[in-house]
């Protein structure tokens, strides 16, 4: 890892250095792997610097991965498609290309939040609660509203909302290690389209045969008659 660049940084400049050195460091090494005496020289500071910004090892972490979730918003193209309850053709493209963006541009957080549920459960679990959970809500309120009105198949929202993150995120991360050749898709925009037709496939309702549509066979016919002449 390459020292980051010191410059006679302004405080705020300090603090956002030792943070990023931090989150190098978490994302690799895990938290019991990785020292604050490791951090401050990756940050090029002494030890004592980085003690008067962060009191503790576990005060850098939670800093470390609030930097990153702060990341994560809704958009607001997104925010206005949910509360208006738009069809899904429009919004889940919406949402998948949130998650893509997360999967492919802040790989580190979903590093901090495994490090996190691994190795400091109990407090990452009210950060989840407090900074995550307040999206997932919001998708499982829009997709709750779509299977009453018919609009998506009725399959239990929170559920299909945990599914849908969770498939984009871990075939993401985890298709390089099965199939030995990278990314599954060339670009966001194919990767996007590429889970949306299959999560739109998955959640439309059925479409039910019309009776005329549907063929009787009379119980008198015998089926070898179905068969190609020897």
């Amino acid at each position: 890892m390459k020292e980051l660049p010191s410059t006679s940084p302004a405080k705020t400049d300090v603090q956002e250095r030792i943070l990023e050195a931090a989150v190098q460091l978490f994302t690799c090494q895990g938290f019991s792997g990785t020292s604050t005496r490791k951090i401050a020289r990756l940050a090029n500071v002494n030890e004592a610097s980085l003690f008067t910004h962060f009191p503790s090892k576990q005060d850098l972490f939670w800093a470390a991965l609030q930097s990153r979730l702060a990341r994560v918003r809704l958009g607001k193209e997104l925010q206005n498609a949910l509360s208006e309850q738009a069809r899904p053709e429009l919004v889940l493209p919406l949402i998948i290309e949130l998650l893509v963006q997360i999967a492919t541009y802040q790989s580190e957080l979903i590093r901090l939040l495994d490090v996190g549920l691994l190795e400091q459960r109990p407090r990452v679990e009210i950060v989840y609660r407090k900074q995550i959970a307040p999206i997932f809500q919001a998708i499982t309120d829009y997709l709750d509203a779509c299977v009453k009105s018919g609009v998506l198949r009725g399959m239990d929202p929170s559920l299909t909302t945990i599914a849908l993150s969770t498939t984009v995120l871990a075939h993401q991360c985890l298709y390089g290690l099965v199939s030995g050749a990278g990314t599954p898709y060339l670009n966001s925009e194919e990767a996007v389209s590429a889970y949306t037709k299959f999560w739109l496939n998955a959640l439309r309702p059925e479409d039910k045969p019309s009776a005329s549509s549907l063929t009787t066979v009379s119980p008198n016919l015998n089926p070898s008659c179905f068969s190609d002449a020897s």
